[in-house]
């Protein structure tokens, strides 16, 4: 059986027991000093091996799978420089020699943001003698990659050479570097930007790297990118260069010469956790001065930004009687930060396995369609299996359900797939190891969960079920607050967010599909306040509206910027389509 490893993404042939059991871990055996070591485990019920020594999940491989697969830019061997360029490279103080070193170069490419072919300068990206992808330039700093190429690191090989290794967010910056004889630089490939899928590729080859520099630049996306980097790739092997006043590696170098290569020496180690300095959050102190206490991030509907902005490094606690659809709406609001924000999401949610129903609500959330070959295109599947399959994770350690367990495997998934979002759903499928009073517990279990959510920059959503509810005069049930969640009022004390889904019922007893969020906690101003939201939920999709709407929004989220055959099979964005009040969740 061919199994292939969640992290490396080696593929390899193994033979595994039919029985839960204890091995050694073939991906990290041979690095080990510990030979023999028997950290991974076999689950005979998922077909999976876990190792907790590595944090490799292997799984079974499908060779007839579909890959996602990169185009190849055309190696057009070119050495020369326009006059324009080389002067540009005189002032950033950058020699001839660092850029034939390189094999930078200069050409005309079709630009997008100008419609035309443009004068550029070219970055090949190579991984050993094989070109991956070209960086190009403008004299006015505009940029683009080769179109539907690999995103890596530029100067990839230093990571498989070097011990130590320097991250820069530009070439130019690389380039100071290698000037400077730093030749184990690299640089990311799209600036600060949240997508960080060339970490994702390339994440194992980090493990043998001792210490890793931070020069990004020292504006606020740098620093948030810095953050980023550190987060995925371990604080405890990071250090933070400075370039004292100035923005970046190469303004420093043009300025301060002769010191730049002593740079190094002056680097601080990323904060330790649980120590921090004034000096380590200078950048978060100058950007609050400046711009003022910032709300979080929105989800473009109205009726629920007006009470809340979502942060991470934050908890939120969700209710709901059964059948209310408190999983639903937060399945909606993984979709929309996901959709509108990039952040990657990871679910412990044994409710809903098999995990290909999941799947599937997920789907319609995206797509806008019922998971159906007789409803949705093929095109909408297979946009929606890319998506989904690199921003939608699970964690399901079959048989240890224990909190511990799981906070490991969402650590696994911070640093291997970078997730922003983790669910745990529901709180009482959790493994709980009472030693002490219930109410003693929970108060650990939060603390426990809060302090690995700020610690590794992650929203944790957490949902829990109340006590039976009793229903009022009119034969409804009452809404259930925070307090009335089995177990402890900390449910309600140690939250950053806390709200209740409530639906009623007919005169037929059946939940209508008018939904009710009663935001109970915004525990900081600047994220939000109490309030009610009024909603619609969408039968066809799962997706929720605002409250007086006429009609529903069926678009493909995912396909909204495609051109081409995909964009003409697509339908109107938005399409009335009247719902079933009478069917369930």
């Amino acid at each position: 059986m061919k199994y292939k490893s969640s992290v490396t993404g080696q593929i390899m042939d193994l033979n595994f027991l039919d029985k839960k059991y204890r091995l050694v871990c073939p991906e990290c055996e041979k690095s080990r000093k510990k030979k023999g070591q028997k950290d991974c485990e076999y689950f005979p019920q998922s077909g999976t091996a876990f190792c907790f020594h590595c944090e490799t999940t292997l799984f079974k491989y499908d060779p007839h799978a579909k890959e996602k697969e990169y185009i190849i830019p055309e190696w057009k061997n070119k050495t020369a420089l326009s006059d324009g360029a080389l002067k540009y490279f005189e002032g950033r103080m950058i020699s001839q020699n660092t850029l034939i070193k390189m094999k930078v170069y200069s050409d005309n490419e079709y630009m997008p943001q100008t419609q035309k072919p443009e004068g550029v300068v070219c970055f090949p990206y190579f991984i050993g003698e094989k070109l991956i992808n070209v960086k190009f330039r403008t004299k006015n700093k505009l940029f683009k990659l080769n179109a539907g190429s690999e995103l890596v690191f530029y100067n990839y090989d230093a990571i498989l050479n070097y011990p130590e290794i320097i991250i820069v967010e530009g070439e130019i910056d690389a380039l100071t570097f290698i000037e400077n004889g730093f030749d184990n630089v690299i640089s990311v490939p799209n600036g600060a930007n949240k997508n960080l899928e060339y970490l994702d590729t390339c994440f194992d080859a980090f493990k043998n790297i001792e210490k890793i520099y931070l020069a990004t630049d020292q504006d606020t996306k740098g620093v948030e990118l810095r953050d980023e980097l550190a987060r995925r790739l371990g604080q405890e092997k990071c250090y933070i260069v400075s370039f004292k006043e100035c923005k970046d590696a190469n303004e420093y170098f043009c300025k301060y010469l002769s010191d730049f290569k002593n740079i190094l020496s002056d680097a601080k180690p990323y904060p330790v956790k649980g120590i921090i300095l004034a000096s380590d959050i200078y950048q978060d102190i100058l950007s609050l001065y400046e711009n003022g206490v910032q709300p979080g991030l929105k989800l473009g509907i109205r009726s629920i930004d007006e009470f809340i902005t979502w942060e991470s490094g934050r908890i939120a606690v969700v209710t709901g009687i059964p059948g209310s659809g408190k999983s639903e709406f937060v399945d909606f609001i993984v979709a929309k930060l996901n959709f509108l924000h990039g952040w990657k999401a990871a679910y412990f949610t044994p409710e809903n396995y098999p995990l290909k129903f999941h799947y599937a609500k997920m789907f319609e959330k995206f797509v806008g369609k019922k998971f159906s070959s007789k409803v949705s295109h093929e095109i909408d599947f297979d946009l929606a299996y890319d998506h989904i399959k690199e921003n939608i994770f699970y964690i399901m350690p079959e048989d240890d359900f224990t909190v511990n367990s799981i906070i490991e495997g969402a650590k696994s998934m911070v640093k291997s797939r970078g997730i922003k979002i983790f669910v745990i759903d529901p709180y009482n499928k959790v493994d709980h190891k009472y030693t002490d009073s219930e109410t003693q517990y929970i108060s650990r279990f939060l603390d426990q969960i809060i302090t690995f959510s700020k610690m590794n920059n992650i929203l944790l959503i957490l949902v829990a079920h109340p006590r039976k509810m009793q229903k009022n005069a009119a034969g409804h049930y009452e809404v259930p607050s925070l307090y009335d969640i089995n177990g402890s009022a900390n449910f309600y004390n140690k939250c950053d967010y806390g709200f209740t889904v409530h639906r009623e019922t007919n005169e037929k007893n059946v939940m209508m599909n008018e939904v009710s969020v009663y935001w109970q906690k915004i525990k900081f101003k600047h994220l939000g306040s109490q309030g009610v939201t009024e909603l619609k939920y969408n039968y066809t999709n799962g997706r929720f509206e605002e409250g007086g709407v006429d009609y529903w929004d069926n678009s493909n989220w995912l396909a909204q910027f495609q051109k081409g055959p995909v964009k003409d099979f697509l339908p109107p964005e938005r399409e009335i389509i009247f719902n079933n009040p009478d069917e369930p969740f």
